[in-house]
């Protein structure tokens, strides 16, 4: 089945005067900068200013980022709002910014994602036709971005998955959320009773599950183009698949998401062998872990300067999965779960 998407002349709709009010929301930790040029790459939009409102939430900046926003403000075209919060996470920021919200359409975006000009015009274009619409666009590669190769993967990763998207390999569902570039009428967020800020994790997934129940439709428009200048530390970007794991359990467990669990062992037994053994083998010897980790990066460091950036890719895959798994066994532990009537243990991962 083609997944949803849509397309429109947008000079028709800039003619047709009836666009509505939309809030930008924009979360920030640390990265001035970033928040900086993103806030100036919005000057840049097509759409009608007046009808703009930019949010930007600092979840417990312990940088300069509140007073480089304040020096920007002379520059901006839009109407600003700034909220200054403790730490409490993406979710936590997220919901924040949609209490002080002002439009009936909030559009989120990451504080490191460049919107193109036309992409709250693109996300406009499937809502003017589905009231009921969520919309998620591009988190797209950047040329002029030098990253580390295990950035590099994520971004491999997620085209890959466009890709299939696009081809219609799959349904688009909110398994996709992804809240660094999406839309929706702020009221969805609300009645579905905002993102759950205990998840640290997968936040954006079961709160997608929750607007779906409620009928939200979930669309992918692959010409609302934002450009992602991602970075993360090596030691973050495994932590972050650790409780990728976590979280898909939480998800499952405390959440009754029905598919989540029974989805996961067989997408891993679908992974190539070696991934499976590796994540089998390795499952509660963190010390090996990091010491596969740290090899297999740097052999996918060489595979880029080799320019085998696609073998590269696999091993790191691997070491995602290395830390996933073990995330995931973690919590069914913890929680006491089984899944599919067999609980996960070291002895039965995978199989």
């Amino acid at each position: 089945m083609p997944p949803k998407t849509y397309s429109q002349n947008l000079k028709e709709l800039l003619a047709a005067n009836d666009l509505p009010h939309f809030t930008v929301i924009i979360p920030s930790y640390n990265r001035q900068e970033r928040l900086a040029r993103a806030l100036l790459q919005l000057n840049k939009q097509r759409y009608p200013m007046e009808r703009l409102e930019v949010i930007v939430v600092l979840d417990g900046c312990q940088d300069n980022s509140a007073q480089r926003v304040e020096e920007l403000r002379p520059q901006l075209k839009y109407k600003l709002k700034v909220v200054s919060r403790s730490q409490g996470g993406p979710a936590a920021a997220r919901n924040t910014g949609v209490l002080a919200a002002s439009s009936e359409y909030i559009l989120f975006l990451d504080d490191d994602v460049m919107a193109t000009p036309d992409l709250i015009l693109q996300h406009w274009a499937q809502h003017s036709q589905d009231a009921e619409a969520i919309v998620v666009g591009t988190m797209s590669t950047p040329t002029d971005h030098r990253r580390p190769v295990w950035i590099g993967w994520e971004e491999y990763i997620l085209e890959k998955q466009y890709r299939e998207i696009v081809d219609g390999l799959y349904p688009f569902t909110s398994r996709a959320f992804y809240t660094g570039n999406c839309s929706m009428r702020r009221n969805w967020v609300i009645e579905a009773g905002m993102f759950d800020e205990n998840f640290k994790r997968y936040e954006d997934v079961e709160l997608g599950c929750r607007m779906e129940a409620l009928g939200a439709h979930f669309y992918f428009n692959p010409q609302a183009i934002g450009y992602h200048y991602a970075y993360r530390s090596f030691k973050s970007w495994l932590k972050a698949h650790y409780y990728y794991g976590v979280y898909a359990v939480k998800l499952g467990h405390e959440k009754k998401v029905a598919w989540i669990l029974p989805a996961t062992y067989v997408e891993f037994s679908e992974r190539h062998w070696l991934t499976q053994q590796a994540s089998n083998r390795l499952l509660n010897h963190q010390f090996l872990q990091q010491v596969v980790a740290r090899v297999l990066l740097g052999l996918a460091w060489i595979a880029t300067l080799v320019r085998q950036e696609r073998r590269g890719y696999q091993m790191l895959s691997g070491v995602a999965n290395i830390f996933f798994w073990q995330g995931f066994n973690d919590e069914l532990k913890a929680s006491k779960v089984t899944s599919m009537g067999v609980p996960l243990t070291q002895q039965n991962v995978g199989v």
